[in-house]
């Protein structure tokens, strides 16, 4: 089987086997786009494959059967003209597991597009309210009741008036809070619970909802404990409360190198005159 790189691991093996797809196989031949969808509108999400690209393209459709009794919520964010408003940020906060972010894009993939829709595969946890962010910076917050759930909510484009509804009181959800300017917040656990880690996993790092415990396992540079504290693994940056996988420095740091590298071209520049 064929071996990829998949990330990086301090003394470990950075590779993975790629297994049998199974039911995923390609019976018409190797797939040139695809494109996830709920195609029947039964809140499960499909999987559509295309072949070939010169001629007719026959296509591929894999059925979600799995969790039809999960809840659900599919969210279609709209610009002022009634457009689908791609570019825009939903954020859904539920009762249980926090915030859930989707992105309205316009294409992931080669040959294909996704729907502009916001899909929130829940399981038994339950939303509480719902902000969506588009790309001029308009925001608009809203309550979910609870016969809401399982179905399609359309978003208008808000006015000045109503850029802020509750229809239901606005819950944040665990790990969230409400700020001053009424939107969820996440909460700096490790600030307002300093005593949150146990003894064996003393170093809190906050994180969005929520927070984990690690050891105080010494790593080199651009590295940090896994879970467990058995290894070090390559660290990841936050920016805005969401992962990156970009590095991070202090701007003491960067200023400092800056400094460094000025300084030694000045120097080497007078010493070659």
């Amino acid at each position: 089987m064929k071996r990829r790189r998949v990330g990086r691991r301090e003394h470990a093996d950075p590779f993975m086997e790629e297994l049998n797809p199974g039911d995923a196989s390609e019976p018409e031949g190797r797939g040139t786009g695809g494109a996830v969808t709920d195609y029947d509108g039964d809140g499960m999400l499909d999987l559509i494959l295309s072949h070939g690209e010169s001629m007719a393209q026959p296509l591929s459709v894999f059925k979600g059967k799995q969790g039809l009794k999960n809840h659900w919520l599919r969210v279609i964010p709209r610009t002022k003209y009634g457009a689908f408003a791609r570019g825009a940020k939903v954020v859904l906060y539920t009762k249980k597991s926090g915030a859930h972010l989707r992105i309205i894009d316009g294409g992931s993939g080669y040959l294909c597009e996704m729907e502009p829709v916001a899909h929130f595969g829940l399981g038994k946890d339950e939303a509480s309210s719902l902000e969506v962010t588009w790309p001029d910076g308009k925001i608009f917050t809203r309550g979910i009741a609870e016969g809401e759930m399982n179905s399609v909510l359309e978003i208008a484009y808000p006015l000045e008036e109503d850029s802020v509804t509750k229809p239901t009181a606005i819950e944040c959800g665990q790990g969230f809070s409400m700020n001053e300017n009424g939107h969820c917040a996440d909460t700096d656990e490790c600030i307002q619970f300093p005593f949150v880690c146990p003894r064996e996993k003393p170093i809190c790092i906050n994180t969005y909802g929520g927070y984990k415990c690690r050891p105080n396992r010494r790593c080199n540079r651009g590295f940090e404990p896994n879970e467990d504290g058995t290894a070090c693994v390559a660290q990841v940056a936050y920016f805005g409360s969401y992962p990156s996988s970009a590095s991070r420095f202090p701007p003491h740091s960067v200023h400092s190198s800056a400094t460094l590298l000025l300084g030694l071209g000045l120097y080497y520049h007078i010493y070659s005159l």
